[in-house]
């Protein structure tokens, strides 16, 4: 193990990282191409690396040291999975894939980005031991603005939203079944809490946040659109720039209506358990068996109104000749109850969104090569920088800003937005976009949505539309040899063969693939 690089201190943001990451050698053994021919690594390229973990984020991307191109720096992009709706998200591959990247580093590390908090981009870090290994080797750590505890405002909506988060699941988890959509909410609540031993192996969402502030040596930068990237001084020698498109800052308008995640939604859901106890965590009745929409302090019975305020809600003789016999109306009871799935969905989504839309949009500039990481960023992230304006945009249109038309009219690669689903990669997007570029995807088929809602993930007309455009490779395409005789299958059956990019070439190796350029 080499020695780590002596770094000077760092202040947040602001602070001029002198930080000189040494490397390792690319591994000797060559990588195996879709028709099975050998591609062994050049010296001197650059490479973006996609493990295939199922249904989460995990890049590595490596570029030549300046002081002897022979060793090369490392950049790390999340590393998270969650099992979905489905369960079939987690295929068990990410301790294998981190296992790797350890070989393929030399256990240091000149960034590591952490795009936002959600269990599919971070579970990793926590789950898989090695990382904790990385302390004093590990050059900076980029996070997004709404992680910065410094700031009150911000730490307190985190938590209020963790908490939101944590109520919910806790409350739906033993009713998901009787709940319409209730595996959707749940899978959506677990991986915005990352429950601990969720999936396989353990590790938490919390774990994985603590280890990434406090535990690795070197204090987190926070970054929105517009923050100077400061890289760590081996990448800046080494040619690579970078540029942040997302997220908004935390005093973006749009946001400003989500700081009080229960106002309008929220507030209707009784999170503490039904009427018998209160929440497990203060030792109430831990047999929840649904969500009640109001607090006990809320909760009378129908003697403490007068008798005729329940008079819509009660059989009611048929008025006019010839019309015997009662007409039956629902009760209070049975029309608040039907409107509680709604409400449990409203409240999850809020969450899942506002992570999402946290997500650190990074654009890496090398060698004149253009390189995009859009995290998992939707719809409020996206639309803060396409269009050049300072607030929200409510008539989306394929007119573009300035920025945003010469990046995407000029990209090199693309990390497909929050892995194919419908609610990124807006089509005003897609549409500038410049053709014969690679994109990857890490996704897992069967995880999240479906054909028939219109909401599967990776979404097929998505996929399409960009793989008319781009040299497209998902991660759920490419074999895993987890053992000796151990293969993890691919979607759809045999897996394709690697497209051919206009420039580069794409390699498929035992637990990932990779693009050299």
């Amino acid at each position: 193990m080499r020695k780590a690089a002596k770094k000077s201190p760092r202040s947040r943001t602001k602070a001029k990282t002198k930080t000189k990451t040494k490397t390792s050698k690319p591994p000797a053994e060559p990588s195996t191409t879709a028709n099975g021919s050998e591609a062994p690594l050049q010296t001197g390229q650059l490479r973006i690396r996609m493990y295939r973990v199922g249904f989460g984020d995990f890049f590595l991307m490596t570029i030549p040291s300046a002081k002897d191109p022979s060793h090369m720096l490392h950049i790390v992009i999340d590393c998270g999975v969650t099992g979905g709706t489905t369960g079939k998200g987690d295929i068990g591959t990410i301790k294998e894939a981190v296992a790797d990247m350890v070989a393929e580093t030399g256990g240091e590390l000149a960034l590591i980005i952490m795009t936002h908090r959600h269990m599919d981009h971070i579970i990793g870090f926590s789950r898989c031991p090695e990382f904790q290994d990385f302390k004093g080797k590990v050059g900076a750590i980029w996070m997004p603005v709404w992680e910065n505890e410094a700031d009150a405002g911000i730490s307190k909506f985190q938590n209020e939203m963790f908490a939101l988060a944590s109520e919910l699941h806790a409350s739906l988890a033993l009713a998901a079944d009787t709940v319409p959509d209730g595996r959707t909410i749940l899978a959506m609540l677990q991986n915005a809490i990352g429950v601990a031993g969720a999936g396989r192996g353990g590790g938490s969402n919390a774990a994985s946040l603590a280890l990434l502030k406090n535990g690795l040596g070197v204090r987190p930068s926070y970054y929105c659109k517009g923050s100077p990237a400061e890289l760590p001084q081996s990448l800046v020698d080494a040619g690579l720039t970078a540029e942040i498109l997302g997220p908004p800052p935390a005093d973006a308008s749009q946001f400003m209506s989500l700081m009080d995640l229960r106002k309008g939604v929220g507030q209707y859901l009784d999170t503490a358990g039904n009427a018998g106890g209160g929440s497990s965590a203060s030792g109430g009745n831990k047999q929840r068996e649904h969500v009640l929409p109001f607090r006990k302090s809320w909760k009378v019975t129908p003697q403490d109104y007068p008798k005729d305020a329940f008079e819509e809600w009660e059989h009611r003789p048929l008025e006019g000749p010839k019309k015997p016999g009662y007409v039956e109306w629902k009760h209070l009871k049975q029309a608040v109850d039907a409107a509680q799935p709604a409400a449990l969905m409203s409240a999850a989504k809020k969450v899942d969104n506002h992570l999402n839309n946290q997500s650190l949009v990074v654009l890496f500039t090398y060698g004149g090569k253009k390189l995009l990481f859009a995290g998992d960023a939707q719809a409020g992230n996206w639309e803060y920088w396409l269009y050049d304006a300072p607030e929200r945009t409510t008539t989306p249109s394929d007119k573009l800003g300035k920025q945003a038309s010469n990046v995407l009219g000029h990209l090199d690669f693309y990390k497909v937005g929050h892995h194919g689903s419908t609610n990124a990669t807006p089509i005003a997007a897609v549409n500038a976009m410049n053709a014969g570029f690679v994109a990857m995807c890490s996704t897992q088929a069967d995880t999240f949505g479906s054909v028939k809602n219109q909401g599967e993930v990776p979404r097929i007309p998505l996929i399409a539309s960009l793989a008319s455009k781009s040299a497209l490779v998902r991660s759920d395409q490419i074999p895993v040899q987890t053992g000796a005789h151990e293969i993890v299958p691919v979607a759809h059956g045999t897996p394709p063969s690697l497209p051919r990019p206009k420039a580069g070439t794409l390699v498929r190796g035992p637990c990932y693939v990779d693009y050299l350029l």
